[in-house]
C-alpha cells in the first residue's frame, strides 16, 4: 500500500506537469516539463523499507529545440543552437528561448513580458529604430550598439521553470562557450510541446492511477476478510 500510495502521489504530479505542457503548447519557446521518478517494479524490487523512504519524483525540462516559426517582423529573432537569452527579471537573471523584442517607454530593449534584454555588457538602451544581425549584433544606422547575451549550459535540463517560457538557472550549469551562437531574423521558435505526445501520456497516467488504486482496494478487502476470518475463531 506504501508503494502504490507513493505511485499515485507521483500520478498527481505528472498529471500537473501535463496540464502546464498543455497550457503552453502555443507559448514561443516553451520547453515541457518532465517527471520522473522510481518505477512500481523498482519499488517493489527494493521492498518496503525503499517504499517508505522513496526519493520524490525529480522536474526537468526537455530542452530540445521547437521549430521555428516564420514571422516576417525583424524584431523576432530566434536561436540556432543550444543557447538561451538572457533576461533581468525581477528575482534576477532569467533566461529565455523567446525572441519576440520590443523597446520600452524607456528605450530599453525588453522581451515579451517586459523584461529587459542582456546584452554582453548589460541592458540594452536604443534611442530609435534597430535591426539584429544573424550574429546577434544590435545595430542602429551603421553603429553597433549592443551584442544579445546568449548563455549555454552543460544540463540545460536542470533550469527552474518560472512560467511562460522562462526559466531561472536552478541547479543548471554554465558550459563553456564554443562558436559564437548565431539567430534568424523574421523567426520564433515554437514550444516543443507535442499535443498528440502529451494525450498518450494523459491517457497512460490516469491508467497507472486507477491500476494503483485497484491495487491498494484489493489489499484493503483481503485484509478486511482476514481480520473477519480471525474474527471467527
Amino acid at each position: 500500500m506504501a508503494i502504490a500510495a507513493n505511485g499515485m502521489q507521483h500520478d498527481l504530479l505528472r498529471m500537473e506537469t501535463i496540464s502546464q505542457n498543455m497550457a503552453n503548447v502555443l507559448t514561443p519557446g516553451y520547453k515541457k516539463q518532465v517527471l520522473s521518478g522510481s518505477s512500481f517494479s523498482q519499488q517493489v524490487a527494493g521492498g518496503l523499507a525503499d517504499a517508505a523512504a522513496a526519493s520524490p519524483a525529480t522536474l526537468s525540462i526537455d530542452a530540445a529545440p521547437g521549430t521555428l516559426r516564420y514571422t516576417a517582423n525583424p524584431q523576432d529573432v530566434a536561436i540556432e543552437g543550444t543557447e538561451f537569452f538572457e533576461i533581468a527579471a525581477p528575482q534576477g537573471p532569467a533566461y529565455t528561448r523567446q525572441g519576440g523584442f520590443h523597446t520600452d517607454v524607456r528605450g530599453r530593449l525588453v522581451g515579451q513580458h517586459g523584461m529587459p534584454v542582456m546584452g554582453v555588457s548589460g541592458e540594452i538602451v536604443l534611442s530609435g529604430p534597430y535591426v539584429i544581425d544573424g550574429n546577434g549584433d544590435v545595430r542602429q544606422g551603421d553603429r553597433v550598439v549592443a551584442r544579445l547575451k546568449m548563455v549555454r549550459f552543460a544540463n540545460p535540463e536542470a533550469l527552474q521553470p518560472l512560467g511562460s517560457g522562462t526559466y531561472a538557472q536552478g541547479a543548471a550549469r554554465l558550459a563553456e562557450q564554443g562558436a559564437a551562437p548565431s539567430v534568424r531574423v523574421g523567426y520564433q521558435e515554437n514550444s516543443n510541446v507535442s499535443s498528440p505526445q502529451e494525450m498518450v501520456r494523459l491517457t497512460e497516467t490516469v491508467r497507472h492511477f486507477e491500476a494503483l488504486q485497484k491495487i491498494m482496494q484489493g489489499y484493503d478487502d483481503s485484509l478486511e476478510k482476514t481480520i473477519r476470518k480471525l474474527g471467527d475463531f
